[in-house]
């Protein structure tokens, strides 16, 4: 069997997942996972001790509701004060990088790698390829959302539930469907903010101090 290590497996080319030093990878991320999906979210500080040896070592520590799924997790980068509801996935041969303030909702998927479409003999024999994604900041992804090999997604983007993103999103975009796509722009003035149906005017003035 080849040796193809990490390296090959974030360069973006073909290789098959079978040397020392993947499965070496992968037990380390297993091992952590299992502690925290086992801590079932009543732990907050030993989450945090989990996510911070399992993620990229730049990695900012997410708010994270149990259990979540990832392959390596050393290719994982989170910005600052995002959020991962239950069941997400993320398998990370390539490298995911998401930018702050970033939410996903239950169940979301965020997949760079894909195996051979033509070639049932490579398929069969378990080659397989990954390209990275990148996901701006203070973006939103629906219950459900999935994100495909290789797609940026920019900044204040919603991903309504469901949704298969398979192309890369502009900034200020709603993206609906399967496949996705833009069905309006967001934050262009004029829409309604959430914030008008705001009553208390303490409630109303802390959103307004965040602009």
């Amino acid at each position: 069997m080849f040796d193809h290590g990490m390296d090959r497996l974030r360069s973006g080319t073909w290789h098959i997942p079978s040397s020392a030093e993947i499965f070496a990878r992968r037990e380390i991320s297993t091992r952590h996972l299992k502690r925290l999906n086992e801590l079932a979210n009543t732990d907050q500080e030993a989450a945090r001790t989990e996510l911070a040896a399992l993620l990229a070592p730049d990695s900012a520590i997410p708010g994270v509701f149990a259990p979540i799924y990832v392959d390596y997790g050393v290719n994982i980068r989170f910005g600052e004060g995002c959020f991962v509801n239950f069941n997400c996935v993320f398998l990370d041969t390539a490298e995911i990088t998401i930018g702050r303030g970033t939410l996903f909702g239950p169940a979301c998927q965020i997949i760079t790698v894909e195996h051979p479409v033509n070639d049932v003999v490579m398929r069969r024999k378990e080659w397989e390829r990954a390209r990275p994604i990148t996901i701006g900041d203070d973006c939103w992804f629906g219950a459900g959302a999935m994100v495909m090999p290789g797609v940026t997604v920019g900044d204040r983007c919603v991903i309504a539930a469901g949704s298969v993103v398979t192309r890369d999103v502009p900034s200020d975009s709603l993206v609906v469907g399967t496949p996705g796509v833009v069905k309006r722009k967001l934050n262009q003035g004029g829409d309604h903010l959430e914030r008008e149906d705001l009553t208390d005017p303490e409630e109303r003035a802390s959103v307004d101090k965040q602009d």
